[in-house]
């Protein structure tokens, strides 16, 4: 059975455990229920054993058609007691393919998955406070569209995850303490216009994003990686700062 490479870099080894393992649909999971409503949660995880894979089954939407949606899902510690040093997770269809395997994407121990629209969402901070480098990498849609259905999320401390089979184990040692981290959710369906106004990634919403915006249809820099087709015309102009200037006046989205 091929085997797709694993975010910890140890999938040649969990080949060969896998290859010897017939695996089935979990039957010990947390479900998550039906999601397909735009909103953001979190999900604490605790292993109940260092190598244990933890299972989530849930219903997402689909990420494509109107407006454009997405689906952001990742793995963030609280850097506090016992957290996982590298809890990397994959998600798979309801079949028990493979879909994606997360991403290792900071210094430290974050993951990360994105389906869908392309403009860049807010990178997510990274604690502690005095971190030089406090930002995650942006949300851009990196693992392209997601129909709509059934999914499987798998997470564990140094895990490797086979191409089909719900095929999921851990290399780490059943005696580690290293067990808790929290997996986070962000979903908006496609007929959810997704208009944030955040341009500059300061966490508001103001007259500094106006400017920004202005800045880079002038021609300026663009540090956050936001489209500036704000109003989704197919043209960048002054069409979209009035859309924004509307849009942070509470006139909702373009």
């Amino acid at each position: 059975m091929p085997l797709i490479r694993s975010a910890c870099a140890l999938a040649s080894v969990g080949s060969l455990i896998a290859a010897a393992q017939v695996h089935a649909q979990p039957e010990d999971y947390v479900d998550l229920g039906v999601r397909t409503n735009a909103e953001a949660f979190t999900v604490p995880v605790r292993l109940r054993s260092g190598n244990e894979i933890r299972w989530f089954r849930i219903v997402l939407p689909t990420t494509s058609g109107g407006p454009q949606g997405f689906v952001d899902i990742w793995a963030q510690p609280t850097f506090v007691g016992y957290f996982m040093r590298y809890g990397a997770f994959a998600i798979f269809n309801d079949r028990g393919d493979l879909v994606a395997a997360a991403r290792h994407v900071s210094e430290r121990p974050v993951f990360q998955c994105s389906f869908g629209a392309q403009d860049p969402r807010a990178a997510i901070d990274i604690p502690p406070a005095d971190n030089p480098d406090p930002l995650n990498a942006p949300f851009f849609g990196q693992e392209g569209d997601l129909s709509e259905g059934e999914y499987w999320i798998a997470i564990g401390e140094f895990p490797w995850f086979g191409s089909g089979d719900w095929s999921a184990g851990s290399m780490n040692s059943p005696e580690s303490f290293n067990r808790e981290t929290g997996l986070y959710f962000r979903i908006q369906p496609p007929d959810v216009p997704y208009c944030d106004g955040d341009f500059n990634w300061d966490g508001n919403v103001d007259q500094d994003d106006v400017m920004y915006l202005a800045n880079v249809l002038a021609g300026g820099g663009n540090e956050t990686g936001r489209f500036p087709d704000y109003n989704r015309d197919g043209n960048e102009d002054q069409d979209d700062l009035l859309a924004l200037v509307h849009t942070i006046a509470g006139g909702g989205c373009p």
